[in-house]
């Protein structure tokens, strides 16, 4: 009998564990949305009052998710949570995750601090903006990838491969948009030196979000593959 009660108290700890994931992966979903928002700004020239309301909502997004991460990974040693079914523990991307959050905010906060200013070449030549949208829009269809397959009921089988492919698949077009965008930046000789490095920046940290979320989703399937070895190896005789 009070082997049946651990179990159930095990289990609902790691339903609850879950819950508070699939919260903290809505969150990552919301900040994207406001990062994708904030880049559309800052090409149409939004303005300051909106991009500084833009930079203050996914500053408090942030700081509540990094509260709720802290709170999940400070769980006492019996509540920790458990392997799952596919062999990953459910935490795993959490410290990965929490660095795109950050970069997403600097950037987000960037833009706002930027459009105080008219000075030229800190704005997007009109040419370019909607090659910029489209990398976006990769950028963070990669972000969503990622948190699908975070969450805790697609961390096994094939829909954890198939979301894992998703992710590298957007990445590979960010990064293919990302290089056509900078040979055009280098390429422009409208644009001064001092203009082209500040676009050529401003284009290579967009795409960089996209890198960051392969890398986190390689070391989750890495995680998985690792641990799967393991408990195939201790049923080996």
């Amino acid at each position: 009998m009070e082997t049946q009660l651990r179990v159930a108290e095990r289990s609902a700890i790691s339903a609850s564990i879950e819950f508070s994931l699939d919260g903290y992966l809505d969150g990552v979903a919301d900040a994207t949305m406001i990062f994708r928002s904030a880049v559309d700004a800052h090409l149409q020239d939004g303005s300051e009052g909106a991009c500084w309301q833009l930079a203050r909502r996914i500053a408090d997004l942030v700081r509540g998710l990094e509260d709720m991460q802290q709170a999940l990974e400070m769980r006492p040693a019996g509540q920790a949570p458990s392997e799952d079914a596919g062999g990953a523990t459910t935490l795993a991307p959490l410290t990965g995750l929490g660095r795109l959050l950050r970069d997403m905010k600097r950037q987000v906060t960037g833009f706002a601090i930027e459009s105080g200013f008219t000075l030229r070449g800190r704005r997007v030549p009109a040419p370019l903006a909607a090659d910029v949208q489209e990398l976006t829009d990769e950028v963070c269809a990669a972000i969503d990838a990622l948190v699908e397959i975070c969450r805790p009921e697609r961390q096994q089988g094939p829909a954890a491969e198939a979301g894992r492919r998703g992710v590298g698949w957007h990445e590979a077009q960010a990064d293919r948009l990302s290089m056509a965008i900078l040979r055009r930046i280098l390429a422009d000789e409208a644009l001064d030196v001092e203009a082209r490095l500040l676009l050529a920046q401003f284009v290579e940290e967009i795409d960089r979000l996209a890198d960051q979320a392969e890398s986190v989703a390689s070391e989750l399937g890495s995680d998985r593959r690792s641990v799967m070895a393991t408990a195939g190896g201790g049923y080996a005789h």
